[in-house]
């Protein structure tokens, strides 16, 4: 039984036409898209980076006290749940009446700190919605349970060394050292476990 298919040969299949418009031109452009996208994707990190560095290298250091959290938070993985005095606000934020969990989400606030007595370490004074004229503060974010988030609250560890850090919150004797920059940015630079 012979077919009724007639078969072409290959030369008569007509070409594809290019795709019209924006898609047309990505088809064209293909590699430059690609490398500029990994180009951006590099551009964002290092600009991350530099931002880091830069309060690292050009803040002011100050010492904060680490204070116990719930111990099943405290250690995740290779990182650590650090607390403050100012983490947990509970109404003590000027110019808000209240704090909700949720209520102020992603509001900008800014946490005045001074030394104690000791040298050594810095506490918080005050906390408000309106940005210190003069002084040393912290620039932070209220998260969705109505806590202060101010960037220093995290910090990677060594495998093996998350133990030391949360045998010393508990005995209230681990410290943070952060830099902090004259608009309140604020980078974590080390955690030191006091004697």
């Amino acid at each position: 039984m012979e077919s009724n298919i007639q078969q072409r040969p290959l030369s008569a299949v007509p070409a594809t036409t290019p795709a019209p418009g924006v898609i047309g031109w990505f088809k064209r452009q293909e590699r430059a898209v690609l490398l500029a996208a990994i180009g951006l994707q590099f551009a964002v990190l290092g600009a991350m980076l530099i931002m880091r560095l830069s309060i690292v290298m050009f803040g002011q250091t100050v010492q904060l006290r680490v204070i116990p959290v719930d111990p099943r938070d405290f250690l995740r993985g290779d990182y650590v749940i650090l607390s403050y005095d100012f983490t947990r606000p509970q109404g003590r934020i000027q110019g808000l009446a209240s704090i909700w969990p949720g209520e102020h989400k992603g509001r900008t606030v800014f946490v005045t700190i001074e030394p104690e007595g000791d040298g050594t370490h810095w506490r918080m004074t005050a906390m408000s919605v309106t940005r210190p004229t003069s002084g040393t503060y912290l620039q932070g974010k209220i998260n969705e349970y109505g806590n202060v988030e101010c960037g220093v609250e995290s910090f990677f560890v060594q495998e093996g060394k998350g133990k030391a850090y949360e045998d010393a919150v508990r005995a209230r004797r681990l410290a943070a050292e952060i830099a902090v920059k004259p608009d309140g940015q604020a980078a974590l630079k080390r955690l030191i476990v006091e004697d």
